[in-house]
């Protein structure tokens, strides 16, 4: 690995940011990527297609593609891993090394390795390192130890990006359809590609999947490739490493003159060293002294000292340092010794009671918990008719009080008649009110069952729109109407208007849903 050729800034960084590295290096050789990419997968996709598809099975393709995606992944870490340490590889010799590169790395990830969620940072330990057992295991949990979580959101990441571009890619279509025909194109585009899909509905979205995962996998590759440079920076100290290199480059030009220097310089001391040499010859000759023979007190003169006590002294010192001592003072309960030299003995009751009242401290509340359940188990049959009888009393007190106040205010037997007397004396309102709530009662009964309690005009209507009688549904709409012009518009109705409505009242009763 030749770390002076590197073309990005090595530095520790953050998890993320060395996410947006790896990104980054994407787009920047994102044409030798894709254009690798599509040459490869597009055959795939094809060939996985018209499997499937002989087979009756286009959907497989979609599970096949999503497993592929390790061998797939060779692409962009190719050309990542020899963009940042040298020269980009074009795009011959990219689609010539996926027949033997990296392969197997790949074999591993598609199958014991294929649901590990480290994909985008572990994958790279394969591809390019290439270790095996202890050495690969104990690289990984290296690796992983603070890049862990950030790959594992990384996986998480990218399938949702995967799953938004899908929706997209269906949503785009509908974008173009014109809003009043929106809710009938988007129910036929559900039907047709997700309850009763046909063989081109399943192919085209198993074209809409890849073409998701090509969007979407190089830029995770990328990120993951990011958090193994980044982590591999921390580690070996490449920015450090790099840093030397570069000052050994930068001081090789003065250091080879200093030394050249420094050579001629030397080459006349051989001769005064010779005649140094000869003078002390001649002085040991006459004093007959042998320098070998030297005590070392001479030597030294008054700072020699033979006996060793400083050097004792100090180790001394050290040792009784706590801090260097290893030793530790420990405090612990012993049993008292009696006189006598016995150890007092504690009754085996009182163990046993001190047992007991640890244990039900402990799981006191699960052994209250099991005979409650128990009890329950065991008398359901007085306790459970008891609950059913007051939940059925409970609804029937609720049905009754809903319908308490048409009971208690009974609607005439001739309401066109007590209508037209009310509107005489000029109570508008309390006749309308009281036209409104017959029909509102006859609506009820044609239903068969009760309208909520407090239901709104609005809600009226809706539930008209379950009657197979269509005239009464037209005249009920008519009526609420009418009403409501009445209650919230202060426009009152007039006597023809009114009587119209009679009229259509007193036809033959049809309103049978």
């Amino acid at each position: 690995m030749q770390l002076e050729r590197v073309t990005v800034a090595l530095r520790p960084r953050s998890p993320w940011e060395a996410t947006d590295l790896g990104v980054a290096l994407v787009r920047r050789h994102a044409a030798r990527i894709w254009s690798a990419w599509l040459l490869i997968t597009l055959p795939c996709l094809a060939l996985l297609g018209l499997v499937c598809w002989w087979i009756e099975l286009p959907a497989l393709a979609i599970l096949l593609l999503w497993w592929l995606k390790p061998v797939f992944d060779r692409i962009p870490m190719f050309v990542l891993s020899r963009a940042v340490f040298g020269a980009a590889p074009s795009l011959r010799e990219t689609v010539r090394a996926q027949w033997s590169w990296g392969w197997r790395g790949a074999l591993r990830w598609l199958h014991w390795r294929r649901l590990h969620p480290g994909r985008g940072l572990l994958l790279a330990v394969d591809l390019l390192e290439g270790l095996r057992g202890s050495q690969r295991a104990d690289r990984c949990r290296v690796l992983a130890r603070a890049t862990g979580s950030p790959s594992l959101l990384l996986t998480v990441i990218g399938f949702h990006v995967e799953q938004m571009l899908q929706i997209s890619f269906i949503l785009l279509a509908l974008m173009w359809v014109p809003v009043e025909f929106l809710p009938d194109s988007a129910r036929a585009v559900w039907e047709t590609l997700f309850e009763q899909p046909p063989d081109w509905a399943e192919l085209l979205m198993v074209f809409i999947y890849w073409l998701a995962i090509s969007i979407m996998e190089p830029f995770y590759v990328g990120a993951g490739f990011g958090l193994y440079l980044n982590r591999r920076t921390e580690l070996e100290a490449w920015d450090i490493e790099l840093s030397f290199r570069r000052l050994a480059a930068r001081l090789a030009a003065p250091m080879a003159a200093l030394l050249l220097g420094f050579g001629l310089f030397s080459t006349t001391l051989p001769a005064t060293a010779a005649a140094n040499a000869k003078v002390e010859v001649g002085r040991a000759a006459d004093t007959g002294a042998d320098a070998r023979s030297t005590p070392l007190d001479t030597v030294f003169s008054q700072q020699y000292r033979d006996d060793g006590q400083d050097f004792e002294a100090a180790t001394a010192a050290t040792y009784q340092d706590p801090d260097l001592s290893g030793k530790q003072t420990l405090q612990s309960w012993q049993p008292r010794e009696t006189e006598t030299g016995k150890v007092e003995s504690t009754p085996d009751w009182l163990l046993s009671l001190a047992r007991a009242i640890s244990f039900l401290a402990e799981n006191g509340l699960w052994i209250l918990l099991g005979i409650l359940l128990v009890v329950l188990i065991r008398y359901h049959a007085h306790w459970l008719p008891w609950l059913s009888d007051r939940l059925v009393s409970e609804r029937a007190i609720d049905a009754t009080a809903e319908h308490a106040p048409a009971e208690v205010e009974r609607l005439p037997d001739d309401l066109a008649a007590a209508v037209r007397a009310l509107r005489r004396e000029g109570n508008s309102r309390a006749a309308l009110a009281l036209f409104y709530r017959a029909a509102v009662a006859r609506l009820t009964d044609a239903l068969g069952v009760p309208l909520p309690p407090g239901a709104t005009e609005a809600e009226c209507l809706r539930q008209s729109r379950r009657l197979s009688d269509r005239p009464y549904a037209e005249l009920f709409a008519r009526i609420v109407r009418s009403w409501q012009a009445l209650a919230y518009a202060q426009r009152p109705l007039s006597e023809q208007e009114l009587d119209r409505l009679l009229s259509d009242w007193q036809r033959p009763a049809d309103a049978a849903p």
